[in-house]
């Protein structure tokens, strides 16, 4: 006896964008590849196209990946599991009259497997429909007919709830458009801020006086000596360091080379020199 499935999703998508979706072939494609199953396009036609009631028919092949039966059961084989899925469908309108047709036929006769089915969108808001399918299944096999219809059943449920996560992340995909390289804009000269030259400056100084007509003096440009910078840093970090060296509280003279005497001045070490003779004496 035809076992009687119907299932009712809801989607969170309007009901025209929901039945676009449910269409679409990639993505058909690509939950048969999750399921461990490979669809092929055979062929497809459309009547009315471009019409409100444009209608196609699709004919697709379904073939098993991988060992589903553990190397056979009862003489049947994976590869013989394949099986060819008409489906008829409005591509416009999708209401419980206009819904899409399907049905299954399996390659190999002896299984005695018919599936057959009625799919629609029922509106529920401006955002959100429902995605009802009613599926006419059999099995005739002798003994386990029942068991293999129950495990079908199964497997079908699955698959319509799983339809609208399937569906949100096909969409999203598609609205995704690829990042181009951003090119940064070079500043125009028009906005770039040239700092003015030293000549350029002594320029329009000269021009300024000429015109209020004062005297133009030409001041000699400056320029930097290193040896200079440098001598003038030594000699003030020498006479401004901390002294090592206690004052001498007492006048004693002490005889000393005359370079000695200055580094004991730069020093701190002694307050003054007196010359007391041609050799240098140090206070």
């Amino acid at each position: 006896m035809p076992r009687t499935i119907l299932s009712k999703i809801r989607v969170a998508l309007p009901a025209r964008e929901a039945w676009r979706l449910r269409c679409d072939f990639a993505l058909e494609q690509h939950i048969a590849s999750l399921n461990k199953r490979k669809i092929s396009l055979v062929e497809e036609e459309a009547t009315h196209e471009g019409a409100e009631d444009e209608q196609r028919q699709r004919l697709v092949r379904c073939d098993l990946l991988g060992d589903h039966l553990n190397g056979g059961v009862m003489g049947v084989k994976t590869a013989d599991l394949s099986s060819h899925i008409l489906s008829v469908f409005f591509v416009n309108l999708f209401d419980e009259a206009h819904g899409g047709e399907f049905s299954v036929d399996m390659a190999m006769r002896r299984l005695n497997v018919t599936i057959t089915g009625h799919q629609w969108c029922l509106v529920e808001s401006d955002v959100s429909c429902f995605l009802c399918t009613r599926v006419q299944l059999e099995v005739r096999l002798v003994g386990i007919g029942g068991l293999v219809e129950m495990q079908l059943e199964r497997q079908m449920r699955a698959s319509h709830a799983a339809f609208p996560e399937h569906a949100y992340a096909h969409r999203a995909k598609k609205c995704v458009a690829p990042q181009r390289p951003v090119a940064r804009r070079q500043p125009s000269l028009d906005v770039v801020e040239v700092l003015p030259t030293l000549a350029e400056v002594k320029e329009e100084e000269e021009e300024e006086a000429d015109e209020d007509g004062e005297e133009v003096i030409a001041t000699p440009e400056l320029k930097l000596n290193q040896w200079r910078l440098l001598g003038a840093a030594l000699l003030s970090w020498a006479m401004h360091r901390p002294r090592r060296h206690r004052s001498l509280e007492d006048t004693v003279p002490v005889r000393m080379h005359r370079r000695h005497a200055r580094v004991l001045v730069l020093c701190g070490c002694a307050d003054a020199m007196v010359v007391v003779e041609p050799d240098e004496i140090v206070e």
